[in-house]
């Protein structure tokens, strides 16, 4: 026998394990594409309702309603910024104040709000002002929408 057994090569252990871990990577990307575009349960899901409505509006209207909610916007993008340093700081205080985080989370939560009830009135307002064609129409673009999914593509029957 040889005196001198050949050393042991700790890299081949390392160099399997992360060959292994980029092969699952890849199937898992793999999988997740087809099941994606397959019709997976989450190629079903509708897309979000608001989005939805804005999307199917006429160009037009879409653009009105951005001009016209601009500065309500603005004011909650202020709010926003001032409310993430606001948290930030109460998650930093010692002691910590939960009450304090829940009164922010309750002021965001009721700025989205607000800004969710603009959105709605002025898109009923758009659609009250409509013709009974003009609503038809728009009725069948909301349905192409729909049909679309959340991600923009047409659905297969």
């Amino acid at each position: 026998m040889n005196a001198d057994p050949k050393p042991k090569r700790r890299w081949v252990p390392v160099v399997l394990a992360l060959s292994l871990a980029l092969n699952l990577l890849v199937v898992g990307v793999a999988v997740g594409t087809v099941l994606r575009l397959k019709g997976g349960d989450h190629a079903k899901s509708p897309p979000g309702f608001g989005p939805t409505l804005y999307r199917a509006l006429p160009k037009d209207d879409r653009k009105e309603m951005r001009g016209e909610l601009t500065g309500l916007h603005k004011k909650g993008s202020k709010g926003r910024a001032q409310d993430f340093e606001a948290l930030s700081q109460a998650l930093r205080a010692t002691p910590f104040d939960p009450v304090a985080v829940q009164v922010l989370l309750q002021q965001q939560a009721q700025a989205t709000a607000d800004l969710q009830q603009a959105l709605q009135t002025q898109w009923l307002a758009r659609v009250t002002a409509m013709s009974d064609d003009e609503r038809q129409a728009y009725a069948d673009r909301l349905q192409e929408v729909v049909k679309r999914g959340p991600h923009g593509h047409k659905k297969r029957d």
